[in-house]
């Protein structure tokens, strides 16, 4: 594939993905890492989402610095800095293949727990669920550069305001992502190609972010969700099958 074409896949993907983030809250990571990986190398494909979405928490969390509650942040962010470490040595020593089919199965977990148990499942913010929610969230983003679902589920039980969540669930990525990023570069993964792609990520990250926006009102929310957890289900089975 040519670099222009490579280039305009990443873009137009992160498009998709940015949109139905704006639009629904959610669905960035899983958009573009269930469709980059198709024809990037998967480390690449990792480093290109951590980048991107990190640029995009820091204008959130700008937005709502004031609102950030630290005190919520110790106890995620701890367990979190040791599980990245752990799902990096993970995904540094498995071929692609196997990461590939690995994000599938999780793809598919995620949709199952979307579709079928978010409205069921609560949780009480108590530190062991700080500490269990930061530890699976950054093992998911080490490995999958997926850590979201494990942290919105603990941080909307902790929080009744709405900035308040927005404000600290951005900085808990923020951090995370910022030591992810120092182990890739330790390790080496980010290179030309994967800035290359990461500039065109963050092109097509402004347009779908300022469409999805836009559109945010009109939009009927719980159908576009069924449709993004369809998404997932159908990727996941596909990338667990195909490798």
């Amino acid at each position: 594939m040519t670099a222009p074409l490579t280039l305009a896949l990443v873009g137009l993907i992160s498009v998709a993905g940015s949109f139905v983030q704006a639009s629904t809250g959610f669905g960035y990571a899983v958009t573009v890492m269930a469709l980059w990986p198709l024809f990037l190398p998967y480390k690449t494909a990792l480093v290109v989402e951590l980048l991107a979405a990190l640029a995009l928490c820091v204008v959130i969390a700008v937005r709502y610095r004031r609102s950030i509650n630290w005190r919520q942040l110790i106890a995620p962010c701890a367990a979190s800095f040791f599980t990245n470490w752990l799902g990096l040595q993970i995904m540094s020593g498995s071929p692609d293949t196997v990461l590939r089919r690995l994000l599938g199965a999780a793809l598919m977990a995620l949709a199952v727990y979307f579709i079928f148990f978010s409205e069921k499942f609560r949780v009480r913010p108590t530190l062991a669920a700080g500490l269990i929610a930061g530890g699976v969230a950054g093992l998911s983003a080490g490995m999958f550069s997926i850590g979201g679902p494990p942290i919105v589920v603990y941080y909307l039980a902790a929080f009744q305001d709405k900035k308040e969540y927005t404000a600290t669930t951005q900085m808990y990525f923020i951090l995370t992502s910022l030591w992810l990023v120092a182990q890739h570069l330790w390790m080496g993964n980010v290179d030309a190609l994967a800035l290359q792609c990461t500039g065109a990520a963050l092109a097509g990250l402004a347009v779908g972010t300022a469409a999805g926006l836009a559109v945010f009102r009109a939009l009927p929310l719980e159908k576009i969700k069924k449709l993004v957890y369809a998404f997932m289900l159908v990727m996941g089975c596909y990338i667990l099958i195909t490798g």
